[in-house]
C-alpha cells in the first residue's frame, strides 16, 4: 500500500523546511496525482488509467515497479583502446552521438595529460561521453574532473547573470563544498524533470561550453536523459531554409526560474552557430528558450512561425539522438555547443537525484556564439 505524502522524506534535509518544496508538496498531501500538464503526470496517468487519486495511482505503479530486479543482458559492441596504460572499451550509443567509456576511474586515471587530451578529442567527436561506476567520487573530486576540461562556471555558467529565483526547485539545495554545483532532486512527493529539449543557459550572452552531470540516485526504469546532435539538425534542414536563416539571429529568453533579483534574462545568438574548435555548423535554435527572431530582421510573423516550426521538427529526431540510462555513479559530459538535451519525464513515483557542473572555455574569445560562413562545414 502507498504511504501518506507526509511520510515521504525529502532527499536532502535542506528541503525539509524549504517554502517552494513545501508548496509543491501540498498537491501530494491533498492526494492529487501529478499534473497531467507535465510529462511526469501524463505518463503516470497512462500507466494507471483507472486511478482517480494519487494513492490509487501509487499503489498500481509501486506494485508494478516493485517486481523489478536487477540484471544484465545482451551483447555490446565496443572499440578497445589503450591510453596511458589504461585499457578502455569505447561503446558507441548511437552512430552520430554518444560514447560510453568503460574501464576508467576518474579519480585516478586522469593524472596524465595524454588521457585528458584523448577524452577531450573523443568528446568533440562524439558530443556526449558517459562514464559508469564513478559514485566513489566526492563532489570535490567531481569538480577536479571538470577543471581538467575547462573553467568551472557558476551553477548556470557565467557570473554575468546568476539566478536566485525562489521558483526553481533545482536552486534550493546548496553544496557548500562545491558552491558552483546545481543539485536536481525529484522524489515521490515533489517530482521534477527538465523534460523539454534545450541547451543549457542559452539566455546567457556567453552560455557554458559544456555540462557534467552525476547520478547519485536513479530510477529502476525511466528518467533517462536524451541528447540530440545539433550539427545533424542543421544538416537536416532543407537547403532553402538554411539559406534563409543562416545569417539570422534569435532571441533566447529564460524562465521565471532563471530570474536574478526578479529580472528575466535574455540574449541574442546566431541561428547557425560555428563550433569554435571543430569549425562545424550547428542549428543553435531550441524551442525551450528561443521565442522569436531578432526584431531587426523584420521577418513577417507568419513566415517566422513557419521557420521556427520547421526547425522544431529537427529536434529529437531518432536518427540524431541517443538516450543515456542512468545508474548510480554514472556521469555524462556533453558539449553545449553541439547538442540539445532533455530529461525523460516518465519515472514518477521513483526518485532521481543529480548533481551538475558547468564548464567554461578557458579561451574567453570563444565563449560567445558566432557564425563564420568560411569555416569548414558551414
Amino acid at each position: 500500500m502507498s504511504r501518506n505524502a507526509k511520510e515521504v522524506r525529502p532527499q536532502d534535509e535542506q528541503l525539509a523546511n524549504n517554502p517552494l518544496y513545501l508548496a509543491r508538496r501540498e498537491r501530494a498531501e491533498q492526494d492529487k496525482p501529478p499534473s497531467r500538464g507535465d510529462s511526469l503526470g501524463a505518463v503516470a496517468a497512462t500507466r494507471a488509467p483507472g486511478a482517480k487519486t494519487r494513492s490509487e495511482m501509487l499503489d498500481q505503479l509501486l506494485a508494478e515497479d516493485g517486481e523489478l530486479i536487477e540484471g544484465h543482458f545482451g551483447t555490446v559492441f565496443y572499440r578497445p583502446v589503450t591510453v596511458c596504460g589504461v585499457e578502455l572499451k569505447l561503446e558507441p550509443i548511437q552512430p552520430v552521438i554518444g560514447t560510453v567509456v568503460h574501464g576508467i576511474d576518474l579519480a585516478r586515471d586522469l593524472e596524465n595529460p595524454e588521457m585528458v587530451s584523448f577524452l577531450r578529442e573523443l568528446w568533440l567527436k562524439r558530443h556526449v561521453v558517459v562514464f559508469r561506476n564513478q559514485n566513489h567520487l566526492t563532489r570535490e573530486q567531481m569538480a577536479e574532473f571538470a577543471e581538467r576540461f575547462g573553467a568551472i562556471g557558476a551553477p548556470f555558467g557565467e557570473r554575468e547573470h546568476v539566478p536566485n529565483s525562489p521558483y526553481d526547485l533545482n536552486q534550493q539545495i546548496k553544496a557548500p563544498e562545491v558552491p558552483e554545483m546545481l543539485i536536481l532532486p525529484s522524489d515521490e512527493a515533489v517530482p521534477n524533470a527538465a523534460a523539454s529539449w534545450h541547451c543549457d543557459a542559452t539566455w546567457q550572452p556567453r552560455p557554458p561550453m559544456g555540462s557534467i552531470l552525476m547520478c547519485r540516485e536513479a530510477p529502476a526504469v525511466g528518467g533517462d536523459t536524451c541528447f540530440c546532435n545539433s550539427h545533424a539538425m542543421w544538416e537536416g534542414l532543407p537547403k532553402g531554409t538554411k539559406e534563409r536563416v543562416r545569417h539570422l539571429t534569435a532571441v533566447h529568453i529564460g524562465s521565471v526560474g532563471h530570474q536574478m533579483d526578479g529580472v528575466t534574462p535574455e540574449a541574442v545568438h546566431p541561428v547557425a552557430r560555428t563550433h569554435p574548435e571543430t569549425g562545424r555548423t550547428s542549428l543553435y535554435v531550441q524551442q525551450g528558450f528561443v521565442k522569436h527572431f531578432s526584431p531587426e530582421h523584420g521577418i513577417p510573423e507568419d513566415e517566422a512561425g513557419a521557420l521556427l516550426r520547421q526547425m522544431k521538427l529537427q529536434e529529437g529526431r531518432p536518427e540524431y539522438t541517443c538516450r543515456v540510462k542512468w545508474e548510480v555513479g554514472s556521469i555524462a559530459m556533453w558539449d553545449n555547443r553541439s547538442v540539445l538535451h532533455a530529461a525523460s519525464g516518465d519515472f514518477w513515483p521513483q526518485r532521481r537525484f543529480m548533481e551538475r557542473l558547468t564548464i567554461l572555455d578557458r579561451n574567453e574569445s570563444r565563449r560567445a556564439p558566432y557564425y563564420d560562413p568560411s569555416a569548414e562545414g558551414a
